[in-house]
């Protein structure tokens, strides 16, 4: 003000820098949570002045924070004086900001200096170049603003539920104490219905997946919406277009929100709530804020929706199972009251159900051979069923037919494993009987081919695994039914190519080994009933 000569060029300089300053002023008037209604909001307090300093690394060695704090004092004063620190009701408006940030660059650059006097300009030029316009963050409402209005999945939602929103809003108007008889929502309003619906607040929950698969590679994913945050989208929603950023009195007119600036506040709330939900576009985001806030859905709910991994190509036996040929349709009845039984029992294994109809075919297809082969060790005074003497030995003579799969300890411990699920679930006693039996095979020989798999505890088989090359169930399913020398349809399993070779003679198996989803394992061929 002393130099009036300098005033063509201050001018220019922040003329070419006002849009940048236009962006730069509302960010930090909403970044800190102290802002009780909206006309607060747009106002910069002492707490928000300095986050500004911070953050554009104006500090330095001959500007110091009290330096800042006497700026933003003398800046926000009538007359140019000091007046006490401990003002709190004292605030900053836009063109108090402007003259902050030249009274800060004069003082960092001539306070207590023994050179020459940089002359105002230059020193402004200088704090905006080095300083305030590298470093400081934007305000991107408007960005935002577009970005809602723009989605056409966003306006579809909308349009969707407007009627119960309009009713929400409207409801919600009626409560609040508006003297311009608008029908307007206050921002203590709008914060009370988030937080009555759990939407304010800080949320982890843990994937979940249809596919049975190790559980270090389902992610913890959190959900974020800080009073801030709302408190900003709510200012942000305003479209006081007629209101001067440079006086007071202009933001009287920003202080409610009427029923469009409500819908956008919830988009905008939306993008922020569960921004980090990679799985969720933004449609999805504003659509799932709109149900917590109908309390048609809960934050936890939207999130484990969202992202579940999902089996593809579900088999359902119901619909999917075919009779073989000459198979009776009584015959096929029986076997899917066994298949049931098989199918819940196996539902905890590595990439269930990734599998399920190609172990539903092979078993199927086997059962003739199985019923055989469960017939020659399990004979006991003309009932047929296993104890767990004749299941260990079973087991270990699988084993032993499978080189390079599972030692004889491994045998002896997934055996026990497999029999104490299966006799506790299925037959009730200590000894398994036809339908135990081809219900524990899939376990048995799952565990035998990965004796890595939860070998500490029997409801953990399955589910633990660090290894890069584990057999699917299918693959060691066959492998087991070959070391029985069971066969399917006259022919060995396996007849071109023995699984005893390894995981590459089996190419397709290994890569749906290796894909937490996709195609499922090669099935054997099915001999499908005419007609």
């Amino acid at each position: 003000r002393d130099h009036p000569e300098f005033n063509h060029d201050l001018h220019d300089f922040l003329q070419q820098a006002f849009a940048q300053l236009r962006l730069i002023f509302p960010f930090y008037c909403k970044s800190i949570s102290g802002a009780e209604n909206a006309r607060d909001a747009e106002l910069m307090d002492m707490q928000e002045w300095l986050a500004f300093i911070r953050d554009c690394k104006i500090v330095s060695k001959s500007f110091n924070r009290g330096l800042a704090e006497n700026v933003f004092v003398t800046s926000t004063s009538h007359v140019n004086r000091p007046k006490a620190l401990g003002d709190v009701d004292r605030q900053m408006a836009f063109y108090e900001f402007v003259e902050a940030i030249c009274r800060c660059a004069y003082l960092r650059e001539n306070y207590s200096s023994q050179k020459r006097q940089v002359p105002l300009p230059e020193c402004v030029a200088h704090l905006l170049d080095e300083c305030i316009l590298p470093y400081a963050q934007r305000d991107v409402s408007l960005a935002v603003r577009l970005k809602i209005n723009s989605d056409a999945g966003v306006s579809k939602a909308f349009e969707i539920y407007g009627e119960p929103l309009w009713v929400l809003h409207a409801h919600l108007a009626r409560q609040g104490r508006n003297e311009s008889g608008r029908e307007t929502l206050s921002m203590e309003q709008f914060l009370e219905l988030l937080q009555s619906q759990g939407i304010v607040g800080d949320l982890s929950v843990r994937q979940l997946s249809e596919v049975r698969v190790p559980k270090h590679t389902l992610k913890t994913y959190r959900s974020v919406l800080t009073v801030a945050k709302a408190k900003r989208a709510f200012v942000e929603s305003q479209r006081a277009e007629e209101a001067s950023m440079g006086t007071v009195a202009g933001f009287q007119l920003s202080t409610e929100l009427d029923y469009e600036e409500f819908l956008e506040c919830l988009g905008r709330c939306g993008l922020l709530k569960y921004d980090q939900i990679e799985q969720m576009r933004p449609a999805d985001r504003v659509t799932a804020l709109i149900l917590n806030v109908l309390g048609r859905m809960d934050v936890p709910s939207v999130i484990t929706a969202a992202t579940l991994v999902r089996a593809p190509n579900n088999f359902n036996s119901q619909y999917d199972s075919v009779r073989l040929t000459g198979e009776s349709e009584g015959d096929h009845a029986k076997w899917l009251s066994l298949w049931r039984t098989v199918e819940s029992g196996i539902a905890d294994l590595h990439g269930f159900p990734l599998w399920l109809k190609d172990v539903h075919n092979i078993l199927h297809e086997s059962l003739p051979g199985l019923d055989a082969a469960f017939t020659r060790v399990a004979s006991r005074g003309g009932e047929f069923e296993l104890d767990f003497s004749a299941w260990q030995h079973f087991a270990r003579s699988a084993a032993a037919s499978m080189p390079d799969v599972a030692s004889e300890e491994d045998a002896v411990e997934v055996a026990e494993l497999v029999f104490g699920v299966e006799t506790s679930t299925i037959s009730g006693v200590q000894r398994l009987n036809f339908q135990g039996f081809v219900a524990a095979l899939p376990r048995l020989a799952f565990g035998l081919c990965n004796p890595q798999f939860g070998k500490t505890e029997a409801q953990a088989l399955g589910q633990v695994v660090r290894s890069a090359r584990v057999k699917p169930v299918p693959w060691a399913l066959m492998s087991l039914l070959d070391s029985l020398e069971v066969h399917i349809g006259g022919e060995p399993l396996y007849a071109a190519s023995s699984p005893r070779a390894g995981l590459d003679d089996a190419p397709e198996l290994a890569r749906a080994a290796h894909s937490p989803v996709g195609a499922s394992p090669r099935s054997p061929s099915r001999r499908v009933e005419g007609g």
